[in-house]
């Protein structure tokens, strides 16, 4: 009798399992709507749409350099109706910048798969009279208190870039901490602030004008921006800060979920007019098995962990 049950009870979990979706699937999104983060999970949202036949509900939770949304994620039920979107910040860096997180990235979250990499640029107001990041630092020294930087948050890749800068160009740097990048991007266009480091929100206006980009974090040039140097070739050499992004589910989630979720994502990001979308925001899709999901983040764990011991070594 107990064998049967227990066979009914496999049979109901398989029946269960073999169905999903049946509601909408949640993804909470660590920052605020307009950010880099926030566009390219409602990216992905239409496609799981047309694929799974359910929408894809984005849930903004902003702060705590994104903590707040994976304590919540961490909570959820493993059933395939929870992720989360990832960026450096509360996946790889505040395990070494704070004392309590809340979750362990490792053991609280299985990775469904990679989605985009993005370069970190330094942009400052075009009425700044500065064109290097070299001459900004000289500005800065010269100006002291003049040039405020923003950052889309305490602990995010933006925010630890500006620090990593100060620490090498030797100049105190005020950040100003916001609740993702777009009301930060809003503040530099306005004046409020003066600078920052941002991947994607800022773009349009550097190209607009009313921003100037000096330089990007990452190892080689942008295709989109081939004529900003990287901070290695504008004398910070081993400065190397991008922006990556890769999707959660809660541990536990049924592994046949994980695998219909990353086909569905690997879909949509080798789709052209995705790739399109992204490279118009200077992104590349980086779609990827969970297992290579996994160990990216893993490496960028050890990476994250010697660049805040570089900021912080007296």
């Amino acid at each position: 009798m107990l064998g049967l049950c227990a066979a009914a009870v496999a049979a109901g979990d398989a029946t269960a399992q073999g169905s999903w979706p049946t509601r909408p699937i949640r993804v909470v999104v660590p920052s605020s709507p307009g950010g880099p983060t926030d566009v390219v999970t409602r990216l992905i949202g239409d496609h799981i749409l047309a694929d799974l036949g359910q929408p894809l509900v984005i849930d903004n939770r902003s702060g705590g350099g994104g903590m707040i949304g994976f304590r919540l994620a961490a909570r959820a039920e493993p059933d395939g109706y929870t992720l989360i979107m990832g960026n450096p910040g509360p996946v790889a860096i505040v395990p070494y910048t704070e004392a309590t997180v809340g979750y362990d990235i490792l053991r609280d979250f299985e990775a469904v798969s990679m989605v985009m990499i993005v370069p970190v640029m330094l942009v400052v107001r075009a009425e700044i009279p500065v064109h290097t990041p070299r001459e900004l630092a000289a500005y800065m020294r010269a100006n002291p208190g003049v040039v405020a930087f923003g950052s889309s948050g305490p602990g995010q890749s933006p925010h630890m870039a500006a620090e990593l800068f100060g620490k090498m160009a030797d100049v105190p740097v005020l950040i100003s901490p916001y609740r993702g990048a777009a009301p930060a991007v809003s503040d530099l266009v306005a004046g409020t602030i003066q600078a920052m480091f941002d991947t994607t929100t800022a773009l349009p206006h550097t190209q607009a004008g009313r921003l100037r980009a000096l330089a990007i974090g990452s190892r080689v040039r942008s295709t989109l921006m081939p004529d900003v140097p990287t901070m290695e070739e504008a004398g910070f050499p081993g400065f190397e800060i991008s922006s990556w992004y890769p999707l959660f589910a809660p541990t536990g989630t049924p592994p046949e979920i994980i695998a219909r979720l990353n086909a569905v994502v690997v879909k949509a990001l080798n789709d052209p007019v995705s790739r399109t979308r992204l490279a118009s925001m200077n992104a590349e899709a980086i779609p990827s098995t969970p297992t290579e999901a996994r160990a990216y983040v893993e490496g960028q764990l050890a990476n994250w962990g010697n660049i805040v011991r570089r900021i912080r070594t007296a």
